[in-house]
């Protein structure tokens, strides 16, 4: 399977957490593409059929800078996702009650409302109580594989 994976990350723990499970999906024989900074044009997402969003949070519940193009796009021009299942990785702390992982939920919002279609569960990573979110995002890769698989 193709799976597209759209990384968001301020200082470099997501794209750690997605080199690691970009490592993981392409053991299991699947192909992985990233996006990592442009616009809606860039992404293509008209071509993806499994798209993974693993994205940090920044400033108050924002998206990170490098996706933030796309996700203002994707707002703005609203096409539709209808042919997309995805999936959400969120990493954030809870020390920040007010914005914890609120990238990640607004890309899980954004992309149901243009019609895509979730597959298993979001996962998401606290850095108090996730001392290792690579490891953790490795070990959740298998359930949502089979969710996508099913």
């Amino acid at each position: 399977m193709d799976i597209y994976l759209i990384v968001g990350s301020e200082s470099g723990n997501t794209e750690m957490v997605a080199d690691c499970v970009t490592t993981a999906l392409e053991e299991r024989g699947h192909s992985v593409s990233r996006y990592r900074e442009g616009g809606l044009e860039g992404a293509a997402l008209a071509d993806k059929k499994v798209v993974l969003v693993c994205s940090s949070t920044t400033g108050i519940g924002d998206i990170p800078q490098n996706v933030e193009p796309l996700y203002a796009e994707l707002t703005k021009k609203r096409p539709s996702l209808g042919h997309v299942r995805y999936g959400v990785i969120g990493l954030g702390d809870r020390n920040y009650k007010d914005s914890f992982l609120g990238a990640p939920k607004k890309w899980d919002t954004l992309f149901a409302e243009l019609g895509a279609t979730r597959v298993g569960s979001r996962l998401e990573l606290d850095s108090t109580d996730n001392p290792t979110p690579d490891e953790d995002a490795v070990a959740w890769v298998p359930s949502w594989l089979a969710a996508i698989e099913g």
